[in-house]
């Protein structure tokens, strides 16, 4: 049938003719179709004049100001214009208080100082997160046993033997502040930053040592612990600073209202009151710190399972107590969320950290987010009014044994970048390039895997090129035609792909909904099989197309290579002879920028088919 034009049968004679600053790209045929653009150069360069400035190098449109002596118009900290007044033009430091934070929905703060990329009590996070940008700083803190604010790592205000000089894993509140701000701490144990003991007998010396890459990688910095002053003096009201004094009921040894004391009197100490907040979880105490004319957050437990809708607290007693702020689980329903915002009070969800997850905040109309990756949550500076840096041009962060931004799976969705409950994470160590996926990972269901963030969202998703290596370290005794590893490629969203069963509290405790997964996925299976398969909008499954080849050879290296056209998808494996062998298959169906890579020990929750898999030289690059 023809189209609109007369064009029909694959072919078009048809001119498309533009005048600049348009541009146009194809032939108008259903392959390549016409595809507009503009010239910004030209666009904004012709509309600047007085008082406008086009930057070239960022390609924004902005206003221009003046040099000349004497001026005091400036940017303020929410990028406005600003005008200070006064005697000095120009003050110190360019404050961001309270109430200079992004309106609803673009707060960004970093959850434990980012803690996806670092350990939750280091410095050097602070430095991370402040040259970031980050709206709001947030760590754990509480007082020591002389009345001094300190910085922990988490909410049980533990400091461990297993990971540090001390000689006595103890609670901060039984020491002083001399003993801790002279603990050094080490990049955590062997290769898992929880992998050491709580009690007292972890003081054997040789036992005290950095890791082997692990979570944060071999390049953790080893550092003294920080008192809360060390930090709000980094700080220094370049962010909001979020002082968690909330305990965990657990662990902790000592009452919230204790743990408050030391910090609030450092707030004050620092004239900090108008760029700091003081987290706590009961609203008695969170009375005290608004009494101190501090701003108090207020930070419930997570729900125990994903959709509850129980508030935490009720809206009445928030609002009679003046409480302006509250960060909720993303497990909450958002029914929770709706109730608090309509009340007037600041929401922000403590999230996974996908960029996905930013429609929901924007749909629930919340002021933000708290992120364990705030800078890929914020995404590559393309969202307008989150800001963020371009991060996309990260090369292999694996090579030196870090993580990735944006290296998320199916754990750090449960918000939990630590292993725990059996499920087994991602790793890297110092004796060999690459990240390794341990026997046990995924827990026995299918698409278990590990988003490539830094790389995404991709800047060209219907025409790129994905190389690989991956090996089998060992292999999977019960199946070669289960075990396989691969790219989940071509998602709309970045949504954890993870294969959570619904009817299984062993294996979905928490409840997490599991999403439909609208992908393609590359794969070799450990017989050496090689295949493309597609998931269609339902989530139904088919194979596109497969091909035999030599079966995986434990500790051997083979190079993967995935071709994406408009229009053809190309997957071809080479061994470790130089044999190539390649499967295509002609689909369009998903051209979305996000991809993982997956490996899958079995499909139906059995543990019995674990192996060893290792991934390297990961490349991006569009055609």
């Amino acid at each position: 049938m023809a189209g609109r034009c007369g064009c029909g049968g694959g072919t078009c004679s048809c001119v498309l003719e533009v005048e600049a600053p348009l541009t146009k790209e194809g032939n108008g045929s259903p392959a390549v179709p016409w595809r507009l653009g503009v010239d910004r150069d030209s666009l904004f360069g012709d509309i600047a004049g007085s008082g406008l400035t086009y930057d070239k190098g960022t390609h924004k449109l902005q206003v221009c100001l003046s040099r000349d002596t004497g001026n005091s118009l400036r940017f303020g900290a929410d990028g406005c214009l600003y005008a200070p007044g006064g005697e000095t033009p120009v003050p110190d430091v360019c404050a961001r208080p309270i109430e200079s934070l992004p309106p609803a929905p673009n707060v960004v703060g970093a959850s434990d100082l980012a803690g996806l990329m670092g350990p939750y009590s280091s410095p050097y996070q602070v430095d991370y997160c402040l040259a970031e940008g980050y709206d709001i700083i947030h760590f754990h803190t509480c007082t020591t046993s002389d009345g001094v604010g300190v910085v922990t790592e988490y909410s049980d205000h533990i400091i461990s033997a297993g990971r540090s000089s001390l000689y006595l894993t103890q609670d901060a509140r039984q020491m002083t502040a001399a003993t801790i701000q002279s603990t050094y701490n080490y990049a955590g144990d062997v290769d898992d930053p929880r992998t050491f003991t709580w009690g007292d007998d972890d003081v054997d010396l040789t036992k005290r040592k950095d890791r082997r890459g692990g979570w944060y990688g071999w390049l953790a910095q080893r550092y003294y612990q920080p008192l809360a002053r060390d930090f709000l003096r980094k700080i220094d009201a370049k962010s909001v600073a979020l002082l968690d004094c909330s305990t965990d009921p657990e662990r902790a040894a000592y009452p919230e209202s204790d743990a408050i004391i030391g910090p609030m009197r450092d707030v004050l100490a620092h004239c900090a009151q108008s760029w700091s907040m003081i987290g706590v979880r009961e609203l008695v105490n969170a009375t005290t710190v608004q009494n101190q004319g501090l701003v108090a957050l207020m930070l419930p437990l997570r729900p125990a399972t994903w959709g509850d809708a129980t508030l935490p607290y009720p809206v009445a007693d928030l609002t009679a107590a003046g409480i302006g702020w509250i960060a909720l689980s993303s497990r909450y329903a958002d029914s929770v969320f709706t109730a608090y915002k309509d009340a007037g009070i600041n929401v922000l969800m403590r999230g996974t950290s996908r960029q996905s997850e930013y429609a929901r905040v924007s749909a629930l109309g919340i002021r933000g987010a708290l992120q364990y990756d705030p800078s890929y949550f914020r995404g590559p500076g393309t969202v307008p009014g989150l800001g963020g840096h371009g991060y996309r041009t990260e090369f292999d962060p694996w090579e030196h044994r870090r993580m990735g931004t944006g290296q998320l799976s199916f754990q750090t969705d449960l918000q939990n970048v630590l292993a725990s409950g059996g499920h087994v994470r991602g790793r890297t160590e110092d004796a060999e390039q690459g990240l390794i996926l341990p026997s046990g990972w995924g827990n026995g269901r299918d698409r278990a895997a590990v988003l490539c963030g830094w790389e995404c969202p991709m800047t060209s998703p219907s025409a790129y090129t994905i190389k690989l290596d991956l090996k089998w370290d060992s292999l999977g005794a019960a199946s070669g035609a289960v075990a396989r590893m691969g790219l989940l490629f071509g998602a709309v969203t970045d949504a954890d792909l993870y294969s959570w069963p619904q009817d299984d509290p062993a294996l979905n405790p928490t409840k997490k909904p599991a999403a439909v997964p609208n992908c393609y996925r590359a794969f070799v299976r450990q017989n050496g099989e090689i295949g493309l398969g597609l998931f269609a909008a339902d989530g139904a499954y088919t194979l596109l197309a497969t091909r035999t080849a030599p079966a995986v050879v434990a500790g051997e290296w083979n190079s993967y290579e995935l071709n994406v056209t408009a229009t053809q998808l190309t997957f071809t494996r080479t061994v470790a002879s130089g044999t190539k062998y390649t499967v295509t298959a002609a689909d369009s169906t998903w051209r979305g920028p996000y991809f993982w890579v997956e490996k899958t020990e079995s499909i139906d929750g059995s543990t019995n088919n674990g192996f060893n898999g290792m991934v390297r030289n990961l490349t991006y690059t569009s055609v």
